[in-house]
């Protein structure tokens, strides 16, 4: 075993040893910001005299491989004098110095074996420097794209493999840019200039410290990364005649590795770390409010794995019994954490990329279109839990929650509080409730009649805004609805606007807001049929048809700026292999041409397919009544009937 030293400088940190990145480690993190940092670093270090400046480049702490714990390759290189070891500490700063050399060694002639040889690969093609786990995207891309090993199992690109593809290509680009002398000056100053300060250390306790206590350059540890290593500090503690520590230790180890590879997974969007442990907690304890804040949730997770667990409230509901406390901490309780969460990682990866060819994954985005909130992106992945054993009843579940969302969404509807969704999900993981009851809960919602007054009254305010949207423009489920209005007129056919393209699909004004410059002849005919219209009236008159239902349609986003405000003929032309909605617009004989009449008709018809859209077995919550002496029609889409 080594032992600690200061102003080590590369060679010395080498010399016979070669690296690991254990699996409990999160992947790797550095971005284009710390690249340059170290690039620029390194740069500026300058001659004193005939050698370089040291230059400080961090702490690297490290834990010695137990020889049973290395390959038949290492176990033979290990009888040389070969020692192996974890980086506990400095894993993205050495692993960024390990990708520089790689991609020096591309760029230079001269000491290229030296390099490979001291740094990179041993002559008995053993790795200076890898990834432990084999079977990890991290280690597989690293082997293939970093290093350049043949005979590599396929690898799967996550955010991980992302970043360490961006720095393999940020260093190749910056030595491309590099004469040949200022090549050889970059890797003497690498080789002579950069200096460490190395620790090593013992056992599991010893790691343990060295997370609680780490402040460096590197980024910040999450609340996750800190559970694990107190989960770790608490087992090292148990009696090892009683509890088999190692099989623990490495039951913590492997959960947290699942859970950093999935957050990783998709190589575009790094999940939190902190948003997914708040929200998991929110399954297992009771907080404040419906869901737990990422800081609560630190302050939580740390009372429940603690010396003196037992002092602490089991829940932080604001009107708790304070009777009940925190059980201590012992095996069952850790493994029970571990298994769970790991379990459950996988289905919050799959709430936030849901597969969209399934039924149940466009279920799970519409949802989310709807409400993308922690607390029910929370209930759907518990949802997903109980899916192994449930899957049909899950189903309808997904389905019915989408119905209750959108209709709770109607103006002047208020059927629940969404974020009593993250209760529900509690309640489900902890036995409380089952899936039967939480259908016959969604049930009784969608049952629930609408008030049509109450209804009205919210639309009606919604074309009371002085600034900003206006009308139907500002009813934050529009744009689902046009989506439904336009899979009812789909039928077998495919339709240009979909749903995994909904964040590229924009709502179109058929008569444009600008309507003066092709649009005259129309506004005037609408108001020349309210002639006794005040000029105050009259200017929300032109708003109101603008804006109302009938005059609105879904439409990809790039021929939206292309039509724009063109006159009526042109949209025709347009919208002739457009979505359904545009298609059922311009071949509607009655609509044509468009303007206030047909505007008022489409407006109908789409509000009787709201009340066909809400239907829930036969039963139809909501019904627009038209008579000599009511015309709900007019007051939900007109205002009031002066407008119409």
């Amino acid at each position: 075993m080594q032992t600690d030293a200061s102003n080590v400088t590369l060679p010395g940190l080498f010399a016979n040893k070669c690296f690991r990145i254990p699996n409990y480690q999160r992947g790797y993190a550095w971005g284009e910001s710390q690249l340059n940092d170290l690039w620029d670093d390194i740069m500026d270090i300058q001659k004193n005299g005939a050698t370089y400046r040291p230059h400080y480049t961090g702490a690297i702490t490290l834990q010695q491989i137990d020889i049973n714990d290395l390959t038949p390759a290492e176990k033979k290189l290990s009888s040389t004098g070969m020692e192996y070891y974890n980086v506990v500490d400095g894993q993205q700063r050495l692993t960024t110095i390990v990708i520089m050399l790689n991609a020096l060694k591309n760029k230079i002639t001269t000491g290229k074996k030296q390099l490979i040889d001291n740094y990179l690969v041993t002559k008995n093609y053993v790795c200076r420097f890898i990834y432990s786990d084999t079977n990890g995207n991290s280690y597989r891309f690293f082997m293939k794209n970093i290093i350049g090993g043949t005979n590599i199992l396929p690898f799967t690109f996550t955010i991980y493999t992302a970043n360490l593809e961006y720095a393999s290509k940020f260093f190749d680009e910056r030595f491309s840019e590099l004469k040949p002398k200022e090549l050889k000056e970059f890797q003497e100053k690498l080789l002579t200039a950069l200096v460490f300060d190395t620790k090593y250390i013992q056992d599991n306790l010893d790691v343990q410290a060295v997370f609680e206590t780490m402040n460096n350059r590197g980024k910040p540890l999450t609340t996750l990364e800190k559970l694990k290593n107190r989960l770790l500090y608490m087992t090292s503690k148990f009696d090892p005649v009683n509890v088999d520590i190692k099989r623990l230790s490495d039951d913590i180890n492997d959960s947290w590795g699942l859970i950093y590879e999935t957050l990783g997974q998709n190589k575009d969007l790094l999940l939190s770390e902190d948003e997914f442990l708040s929200a998991y907690l929110t399954l297992l304890r009771e907080p404040a409010d419906y869901s737990f804040s990422e800081s609560l949730a630190e302050t939580k997770v740390f009372q429940m794995f603690c010396n003196h667990a037992t002092k602490y409230d089991f829940s932080m509901a604001r009107q708790h019994n304070s009777s009940i406390k925190e059980p201590a901490v012992d095996e069952n309780k850790i493994h029970a954490f571990v298994s769970d969460i790991a379990n459950y990682v996988r289905h919050w990866y799959d709430v936030y990329f849901p597969h969209l060819s399934t039924q149940r994954g466009l279920h799970l985005q519409k949802i989310q279109y709807l409400n993308g909130s922690k607390e029910m992106r929370l209930f759907l992945a518990e949802l997903l839990m109980l899916a192994n054993n449930q899957s049909t009843l899950v189903d309808e579940c997904l389905e019915m929650v989408e119905k209750v969302l959108f209709k709770n969404a109607l103006p002047g509807v208020s059927l629940l509080d969404e974020r009593r969704f993250a209760t529900r999900a509690r309640d489900l993981h902890q036995g409380e409730m089952t899936l039967d009851e939480l259908k016959d809960e969604l049930e009784s919602l969608l049952l629930q009649q609408i008030d049509i007054q109450s209804l009205i009254g919210g639309f009606r305010y919604l074309f009371t805004c002085v600034r900003g949207n206006i009308g139907f423009h500002r009813w934050s489920a529009l744009k689902f609805f046009l989506m439904e209005y336009e899979k009812h007129l789909q039928g077998k056919g495919l339709s240009h606007v979909e749903w995994k393209n909904y964040y590229n699909v924009q709502i179109e004004h058929v008569m444009p807001r600008t309507w003066s410059n092709h649009w005259s002849n129309e506004m005037n005919n609408y108001l020349s049929a309210h002639s006794s219209l005040n000029v105050d009236e009259v200017e929300r008159a032109k708003n109101i048809l603008i804006n109302t239902l009938g005059n609105l349609t879904v439409i990809q986003d790039i021929k939206n700026a292309g039509i724009g405000n063109n006159p009526w003929a042109t949209k025709q032309a347009a919208y002739s292999n457009g979505s359904y909605s545009e298609i059922e617009i311009v071949t509607t004989t009655s609509w044509d041409p468009w303007g206030h009449v047909s505007i008022k008709a489409r407006g109908k018809q789409m509000l009787d397919f709201l009340c066909d859209y809400l239907e829930y077995n036969g039963n139809r919550p909501l019904t627009i009544s038209s008579d000599a002496t009511r015309d709900d029609y007019t007051d939900i889409l007109f205002y009031e009937d002066k407008y119409n």
